[in-house]
């Protein structure tokens, strides 16, 4: 399909995209910078500097370019390249600060003879040109040939070659109806936090994150991520992506500095793992916070919220946590206070008493903006202390949000932000024990624009809106429009205030959040770019930053106060925010465009190194998804609610929750979706072992839980939707009418394909499987693909296909209505045979095996190369303990090992911990080995342990060998045959 075919198929979105195509197809293609000079290799690897000078400056209008470049190349890993580049005059350029990326540096003793790649910055005298290629192929990872480069003090552009047949994901945050797959059709992504609704295609959204993973049509595998958190346009094009601007202009970074990394992998899980090395390995979540969670904005009261509880406990739904939005604070919205009436804090801390005897948890949320009234602890005490953001000149900045006026904690390396807020969250803890809190509202939002905001007090009708208390029954219909609209007086900015207008302006969204409203200035609807820090940085810089410096700050505070491990969930991100939160993607809409949107999203988060990752299940905002369109009718909404609840027990991080005026979607509201959840959330309870050990993995060595299907095979184009520029280009006027399969899946850790409806009315659904062997998670029948393919399978209301990969050994245990009772649970190891013996090694061109980069795994396959090998974990601890030793946890690595015609085989087990509680009372009871051949006729199956018999039977129907009797603590090596 030709580029025009495809514009001509999206309404509203031709006129951006020719203009970006005609852009791209007139741009200038020369460097604008010359190397002088290149230094000796510094040391063994190969680290040197390069000079460069400019040589032309084809965007005069743009400011004065710097006259020369230091370029320095430090091989750090034999996977992973840093390249810096920053003015040679000896000035101090922003950079985003150590305690948000630590910048690991260079691995001790790491010589160029170990390099996955090569690097040039080209000889003296010749055009600079930043090239990386794959050492063993000559295959480009970044490759700046042909392109201009221009550096200046609030103008950066940068491109590189990217091959046709090449797919490109993650860059964010955006909400794409292409899906995971990111499009090359001349598209511009914009990365500056807003608080816009996810529910809307395109807009930049809450996060920025320059990382993106490019997969060659092999499957060789590299990630590349641009350290920088000034706002920045990526254009992306079938043959280039480019850091410029939406419109006819080129442009790109409007501040900062060049800071890239570069992974090798060569797997795409590798990558991940290489980036999260430099950002920083995502926390691991207490136990608990993988059950359900509800919440809505509005629960009025807290005998609402009490009878919530009561409902689902009614019906039999599992409920691990429910939550409290703004509606607790007082009536003035102060946050970490309770209201006297709705939620007294006497009557709250005997609600989370009996929630907590239960087995079940609270969360309450906190908003970025802190009232500015007198009388009010956390304002009087900030204000005392000085810890707010503060304008220019030096007086507090003041915005607009729930509260009215409103001031902002300055988290940026302030000292006295941290003691104000260890010390207001322990009040808040003394109130009522919270489980969690959740970060709202921190890109950071405000409803008015400007140098600073005061009351105008000259205007009556504002200042009543402005001050209104919040009624007592929490009826805040008509609050809302006059809240959220700007009722203060705010100082324009001059026009020749380059950081509130800089030379450059990049393609930020407007409110409408429409593709034709791509003109913001950066200060709009959020804090003034021109607003200070303690430090002494400007927002103009470190706006990307406010929302992963807040959580930051409140890991370490609620470490402090409540002496476990934190739980946060938090809506404004930036590389490095995973080590201390978890994220939604925030307000989503009741819509089935935003229930597929919703894999993406929680797949790209996971990349971004925060895999606790989820979206509100049913849908926040009660909105149509195309502009205009009608919410669903209830019907409609019931069966879209009945097929989320199903999908959203399979998110990391699993919770129902939506707005004031959306319609009711608890699941107990309707007979069919509290069936439909109770199913799902069975299985995922039942999981919950194996889904934690995934999430350990990713804290002790970083990677993804919930990850895209290409996972497993990259160089199956089916499974990466790819296909290159071509198919890309035209994703996004297929997005509705045909979307990939694959970009409707996804894996949770290595061992589990979730394969969701999307669709309204549709009975039917046809997953994609890369090769091997998949077993139902429902019955254990079995699936085989020789090669990739695509196959049908019945989903009828209430159903979802779950699939456990070949290869993989998952620990399962009984169902519990909480996490509680199923921690410690008696363990069942099921032994999902792979298709084809293990070759010993990795090969190229096949299929990743599972858990094929761990160390106990890895050695299985080389000792039992010819027959078929299986391999998983069995992690616990705690729950909850902040610091995880050997001392305090298990962590076993099972291997299994079967004749290539699965009619023997054995279990064995390799203890890398066994300490506290879970190594005095976890078991292993049974073993469900797939994929076992059927016994001859008139044989019978054994088992043995240690020597000793255990009950063994053949299950014909699944072709499932059920051992049974086993009793063997899961801290001690574990030795099983078996026959058939």
């Amino acid at each position: 399909m030709g580029r025009s075919r495809c514009r001509a198929r999206v309404p509203g979105l031709a006129v951006f995209l020719a203009c970006c195509l005609g852009a791209a197809a007139g741009a200038p293609r020369q460097a604008t910078y010359t190397t002088t000079a290149v230094d000796a290799a510094a040391d063994a690897a190969g680290a040197r500097v390069a000079t460069v000078r400019v040589a032309s400056d084809p965007v005069p209008e743009y400011g004065t370019p710097f006259e020369e470049l230091r370029v320095e190349v430090t091989p750090e890993t034999a996977t992973r390249l840093h390249v810096k580049v920053q003015p040679n005059d000896g000035s101090t350029r922003w950079e985003v600060p150590e305690f948000i990326v630590q910048r690991p540096g260079a691995q001790a003793g790491l010589s160029a003879k170990a390099l996955t790649y090569d690097v040039s910055t080209g000889a003296p005298g010749e055009p600079f040109a930043l090239t990386v290629t794959r050492a063993s192929t000559g295959e480009p990872i970044f490759d700046t040939r042909g392109h201009r480069f221009v550096f200046k003090d609030q103008f950066i552009e940068l491109t590189t070659t990217v091959p046709a047949d090449a797919d490109l994901y993650g860059l964010g945050e955006v909400s794409l109806p292409t899906g995971m797959l990111l499009p090359r059709d001349g598209s511009v992504l914009t990365l500056w936090a807003r608080d816009l609704a996810s529910a809307l295609p395109y807009a930049n959204l809450y996060g920025s994150h320059p990382f993106y993973l490019q997969v060659a049509k092999d499957g060789s595998t590299h990630g590349v991520l641009f350290l920088n958190s000034n706002g920045m346009d990526v254009l992306l094009n079938a043959t280039s992506l480019t850091y410029r601007r939406a419109s006819c202009e080129r442009g790109p970074v409007i501040g900062g500095l060049v800071d890239l990394y570069f992974f090798t992998g060569p797997s795409p899980e590798e990558v991940i793992r290489q980036y999260h090395a430099v950002i920083g390995a995502p926390a691991l979540p207490p136990y608990w916070s993988l059950g359900f969670h509800q919440t809505r904005w509005g629960y009025s009261n807290m005998t609402v919220l009490e009878s919530v509880v009561d409902n689902y406990t009614a019906t039999g739904l599992p409920l691990e946590t429910v939550w409290s939005d703004i509606e607790y604070m007082p009536t003035r919205f102060w946050t970490m206070e309770f209201d006297e009436f709705r939620y007294p804090a006497d009557g709250m801390r005997h609600l989370v008493d009996r929630l907590h005897a239960r087995g079940q948890h609270w969360v309450a949320i906190q908003d970025a903006g802190i009232a500015a009234d007198k009388g009010y602890r956390a304002f009087e005490e900030g204000s005392r202390d000085r810890v707010w953001i503060t304008d220019e000149s030096g007086v507090d900045y003041m915005g607009q949000v729930w509260p009215g006026k409103t001031v902002y904690p300055d988290y940026l390396d302030n000292p006295r932000t941290s003691a104000w807020l260890t010390r207001e969250l322990r009040h808040m803890h003394e109130q009522v024990p919270y489980d969690g809190l959740w970060l709202d509202m921190n890109e950071a939002s405000s409803f008015c624009s400007g140098l600073n905001c005061v009351p105008d007090t000259r205007n009556i009708t504002a200042m009543h809106w402005l001050q209104v208390e919040t009624p007592r029954d929490y009826n805040i219909s008509e609050l809302i429009p006059f809240r959220t609209s700007c009722q203060m007086r705010c100082e324009a900015p001059p026009a020749d205030n380059t950081l509130e207008h800089p030379p450059y302006a990049i393609a930020n969204f407007g409110q409408s959040g429409q593709p034709e409203d791509r003109g913001a200035a950066l200060g709009w609807k959020t804090i003034s770019p021109s607003a200070k820090h303690a430090n002494g940085a400007r927002e103009y810089d470190a706006h990307n930053l406010y929302g992963t410096s807040m959580a930051w700050a409140h890991y370490n505070s609620v470490a402090e106060v409540t002496g476990k491990r934190p739980f946060l969930l938090t809506r404004s991100t930036f590389p490095g925010a995973g080590k201390w939160t978890a994220h939604w993607t925030g307000d989503n809409g009741v819509n089935w465009e935003n229930l597929y949107m919703s894999i993406a999203g929680i797949v790209n988060t996971n990349m971004w190194g925060m895999p606790m990752a989820g979206a509100d299940i049913c849908g926040f905002m009660d909105t149509g998804f195309a502009p205009g369109a009608p919410p669903l009718s209830d019907a409609e909404l019931q069966e879209l609610c009945n097929r989320w609840a199903s999908l959203g027990a399979f998110y990391p991080f699993s919770r129902n929750h939506y707005a004031y005026n959306t319609r009711s979607h608890e699941f107990y509201l309707w007979d069919d979706v509290a069936a439909s959840a109770k199913k799902a959330y069975g299985l995922r309870y039942r999981l919950l072992t194996y889904i934690y050990g995934a999430f350990y993995l990713a804290s002790a060595k970083g990677g993804t839980v919930a990850r895209p299907l290409l996972f497993t095979d990259p160089s199956d184009a089916g499974a990466r939707c790819g296909g290159g520029a071509r198919a890309a280009a035209c994703a996004r006027a297929a997005a509705v009418a045909t979307r990939c399969n694959a970009s409707a899946q996804w894996m949770m850790g290595e061992g589990l394909l979730i394969s969701p409806v999307v669709a309204p009315g549709a009975t039917t659904v046809t997953p994609y499987f890369t090769a091997g062997a998949w077993y139902s998670a429902w019955d254990y029948s079995r699936l085989s693909a020789p090669a990739g393919r695509a196959v049908p399978l019945d989903a009828p209301l209430g159903e979802i296909p779950v699939h456990f990969r070949g290869g993989a050994v998952l620990p399962m245990q009984g169902y519990a209505p909480v996490t509680r009772d199923i921690r410690l649970a008696p363990v069942t190891l099921v032994v999902a045979l792979p298709a084809e013996p293990s070759r010993g090694a990795r090969a190229a061109g096949a299929p990743l095996p599972p858990y094929a980069a761990e160390e106990s795994c890895a050695a299985a396959h080389a000792k039992n190369a010819g027959s078929l090998v299986s391999c998983g974990l069995l992690y616990m601890d705690q729950g909850d303990n902040i610091q995880v030793t050997p001392d305090n946890s298990v962590e076993v690595w099972f291997t299994a090992a079967a004749a290539p015609d699965a009619t023997r085989g054995s279990v064995t087990s390799t203890v890398k911990a066994a300490g506290g509680e879970a190594a005095r009372t976890l078991r292993v009871e049974a073993v469900h080995v797939l994929g076992v051949a059927a016994p001859a006729a008139g044989a019978a199956p054994t088992a043995r342990v240690g020597g000793r018999e255990v009950p063994a039977e053949y299950d014909a129907a699944a072709g499932a060998l059920r051992i049974s009797g086993l009793d063997a603590r899961a801290g001690e090596p574990l030795a099983l045959e078996w026959s058939v």
